[in-house]
């Protein structure tokens, strides 16, 4: 790229110990209201498939200073604008969900500005092709147990990791009080 020199951020690490955090980039789309407003500007450039430079917009306090127009970002895999829910879970979170019902501990998070599309790709929206992350991992959960629930109430959880078996009068009055919760909210509604 040619002009100012570029000032380099790096997500990625050769530090081994932290090879197994990932940082991945998802660049949302600009609105019709903000190409309409000339809001989407090409600030930020894709240079790879792990990188983005930051070009400071032409009015903003940055481009006075020669060292803060242009920032060099590397992570572990950047998403472009085009980029399906569907792609983004299969190629950043689905492995991690799989290691999850297997026993391994896993955190996902996503983090940004407001109206940086956070919300979107944890949930989605109405339509089933635009699930988020939060329904498609769930869909994995609940697909892996299928078959392997407990199908009578006679277990009970205790604390984190512990169980208790209920008695016969247990399992009545949870069922009793089960079923009036339910006729409860159904006069309710």
């Amino acid at each position: 790229m040619a002009g100012p020199a570029v000032k380099e951020k790096d997500a990625s690490s050769d530090n081994e110990d932290m090879q197994h955090i990932k940082v991945y980039l998802r660049i949302r789309p600009a609105t019709s209201d903000e190409r309409v407003q000339g809001m989407d500007d090409g600030c930020v450039s894709v240079e790879n498939d792990c990188a983005v430079v930051l070009t400071a917009p032409p009015n903003s306090q940055a481009i006075r200073n020669a060292s803060h127009q242009c920032q060099r970002f590397t992570f572990t895999h950047v998403f472009p604008p085009e980029t399906s829910q569907k792609q983004f879970f299969d190629s950043t979170v689905h492995s991690l969900v799989s290691e999850f019902v297997s026993g391994q501990n896993c955190l996902i998070f996503t983090y940004g500005v407001t109206n940086s599309g956070k919300t979107y790709t944890i949930q989605g929206d109405h339509q089933p092709a635009n699930a988020g992350i939060l329904p498609r991992s769930l869909e994995v959960i609940f697909s892996h147990i299928a078959g392997r629930q407990c199908t009578s109430t006679v277990l009970k959880p205790v604390m984190f990791g512990h169980v208790a078996r209920l008695t016969a009068e247990q399992v009545h009055n949870l069922l009793y009080i089960v079923l009036y919760c339910f006729r409860w909210r159904f006069e309710q509604a």
